[in-house]
């Protein structure tokens, strides 16, 4: 076992101090950075600290050995529209575009990108592909033009149309009528704020006319979503836990002051995939304990990865007190341990 604390991202779009619960006021993090990301694996752009050591995870286990990255998210205002790339783009990306001069640098690692999220507060996103004829009323209330003989029940026709919003520019007062369009679309008050927020925190972004295409979702506390590699989304606000394959590789297509990669995302993206069960995901996160802070013992059981991270209060596992933002790591080898919560801790498992 490895008892380990997140590696902290100060993104933008983070929430002001949004992640100071699970960091250590001894770091000198201040509560004003926008708090972004914790990370919990051996990923080498972030991998976490070992307690009471001057390693870091990745030196003592590897990526087969710790197959998951876990993260707390935290995010004050929206993330790029993005998709993560699949097993054999990636792959190509990482070992022959990288080495390109109009695609150095945009894959992280060599591996597929699939990820879960676990709301802890009330969470807001696009996920996933709104129905076509949806996405065709909002564009009529915008006067948008249609490609030249576009034809929605054509066998493509969502890709057809993705692709040419992606390909031309727009002007600053149609893309400023979204919310307004989306109202007159008949979305209800919850979406049409969704855009809205877009809107507001990305002025001109032609990334705002991509997220017509996306479905806006609400998540309570404890609720999940599952986005499998292909899948575009964008998350909107919230604080979560998201949890994944070892990977960092994310293809942009607006919404974000970093580079976008418009041709690769194409390439990536499955445009007829629905949202599919949290059921499939290849991993899962069960949060335990109560609010009382009395004791809750749980065997966590051999045979597969998993983390146990506190959220609140503490948990004790194989004798060593876990405070919230530290986590425990055990490998697939290692024995069933019991575990007692005496506050709110998550436990992340690698499916079988």
């Amino acid at each position: 076992m490895q008892v380990i604390t997140g590696a902290l991202k100060n993104y933008e779009w983070g929430i002001p101090g949004g992640l100071a619960l699970w960091l250590n006021p001894l770091d000198g993090n201040q509560t004003l950075e926008s708090q972004a990301e914790l990370w919990f694996g051996v990923h080498p752009s972030g991998a976490s600290r070992i307690v009471d050591s001057e390693l870091n995870l990745g030196q003592v286990l590897n990526r087969d050995e710790v197959p998951v990255l876990v993260k707390i998210l935290a995010a004050a205002k929206p993330l790029s529209v993005q998709v993560h790339p699949h097993r054999e783009l990636a792959h190509e990306g990482f070992t022959e575009l990288n080495d390109t001069q109009r695609f150095a640098g945009a894959f992280a690692d060599p591996y597929e990108k699939t990820e879960l999220f676990y709301a802890l507060t009330p969470f807001t996103a696009f996920c996933g592909w709104r129905p076509l004829e949806a996405v065709l009323q909002v564009f009529a209330e915008l006067s948008l033009d249609l490609p030249q003989g576009y034809s929605p029940n054509a066998a493509n026709a969502r890709r057809e149309l993705f692709e040419y919003v992606v390909a031309n520019t727009f002007s600053r007062e149609m893309l400023d009528a979204i919310p307004q369009a989306v109202q007159g679309a008949g979305l209800s008050p919850i979406e049409v704020a969704a855009y809205a927020t877009v809107a507001e925190e990305y002025p001109g972004d032609q990334g705002a006319l991509l997220a017509v295409f996306l479905q806006p979702i609400s998540l309570a506390p404890g609720e999940s979503v599952y986005i499998p590699a292909g899948l575009p989304h964008s998350y909107i606000a919230g604080t979560g836990i998201e949890v994944m394959t070892s990977s960092d590789n994310v293809l942009r297509l607006g919404l974000t002051p970093k580079p976008i990669y418009p041709e690769l995302a194409l390439r990536a993206l499955d445009c007829e995939a629905l949202l599919p069960p949290v059921t499939d995901a290849p991993f899962s996160v069960e949060v335990f304990g109560n609010e009382s802070r009395l004791p809750t013992d749980i065997d966590v059981p051999t045979g597969e990865f998993r983390l146990v991270l506190c959220l609140e209060g503490t948990a004790q596992v194989l004798g060593t007190t876990l405070v919230p933002g530290q986590a425990a790591l055990l490998t697939a080898v290692e024995p069933t341990v019991a575990i007692s919560v005496a506050g709110r801790c998550a436990i992340i498992k690698m499916k079988r």
